[in-house]
């Protein structure tokens, strides 16, 4: 009974330690199943590159660094010249007071050159010598005193030009009365050359003669120049003169500059004053003589 009691409890022993066992792998693996149901993979978090930053935009240059537009191109220049002053202060008076530039040419040795510069200065007018020169055939015409002759040597031409320059009060440039044939003599015109290039004057070739020198000779002295391209009032008629002023104007349009010779005559004074309107409505822009100088 002994034994039989002692069997029974060591079978009774092995259950219980079985079912501790049993319960024990249970909470076990129910422990590791609720840990593996609560707990969430860690997702590894991509690193995405960063966008290139957008391209700067573009700088408005600032007010003071733009770039210049080029200049607009002059307007084409017209210079007036008004030749034979002296004889008369009236009738320079006609060509005064026209509020442009005009340039008068003045003879020496006649009644009125001094007050006739003087004059023309005050109404801020440009000033010009204009220097007697021997013409073709000039024993057809009645010569102003102390005329600029070929025959004359390099001292005699100077002394007449020095002696022109010191009676015309501020003259700025010197241009021919007459002298189809002395400007065609190269030696002369080199000899009056000298004289300008020392005073720092220009000179105006009033073209009577095709074959004149006078450009060339004002060239190689290094003597600043410019060449009459039209008379305007050969012919005094009014319509005549407002014909020729128009040619120069085309001229002036085509070529940038242009000179222009009249003279103290009502009809010229009356056409000019007329004229000014056209002129400055063709785009051209009327100038002293030093502004076409070159």
């Amino acid at each position: 009974m002994a034994r039989s009691g002692k069997r029974k409890n060591r079978g009774r022993k092995k259950k219980i330690r079985k079912l501790l066992y049993f319960l024990v792998s249970l909470g076990v693996i129910g422990l590791l199943a609720f840990i593996l149901v609560r707990t969430k993979p860690v997702e590894k978090k991509v690193v995405q590159p960063m966008p290139p930053p957008p391209p700067p935009a573009a700088k408005l240059p600032e007010e003071g660094k733009r770039e210049k537009e080029p200049p607009p191109p002059p307007a084409p220049r017209l210079a007036l010249i008004i030749d034979d002053g002296g004889y008369s202060v009236d009738k320079l008076k006609g060509l005064m007071g026209l509020g442009k530039p005009m340039t008068f040419a003045i003879l020496p040795n006649v009644p009125h050159s001094r007050d006739a510069a003087l004059l023309a200065h005050r109404e801020g007018a440009q000033i010009m010598l204009h220097l007697p020169m021997e013409p073709q055939e000039s024993e057809r015409y009645s010569l102003e005193k102390d005329t600029v002759l070929t025959r004359m040597d390099k001292t005699e031409i100077q002394a007449i030009l020095h002696q022109g320059l010191t009676q015309i009060p501020h003259v700025r440039g010197v241009n021919n009365h007459m002298g189809s044939r002395a400007t065609e003599d190269l030696r002369l015109m080199k000899a009056v050359m000298e004289v300008l290039k020392k005073e720092g004057l220009y000179y105006v070739d009033s073209h009577t003669s095709i074959h004149s020198m006078g450009p060339q000779a004002a060239r190689q002295a290094g003597v600043a120049f410019a060449s009459n391209d039209r008379f305007i009032d050969p012919e005094k008629d009014l319509e005549a003169i407002k014909k020729a002023i128009r040619l120069a104007v085309r001229k002036a349009r085509q070529e940038g500059k242009a000179v222009a010779i009249g003279h103290p005559h009502p009809l010229t004074a009356r056409a000019i004053r007329e004229m000014i309107a056209e002129i400055e409505g063709a785009g051209v822009k009327m100038v002293f003589v030093s502004e076409v100088v070159g």
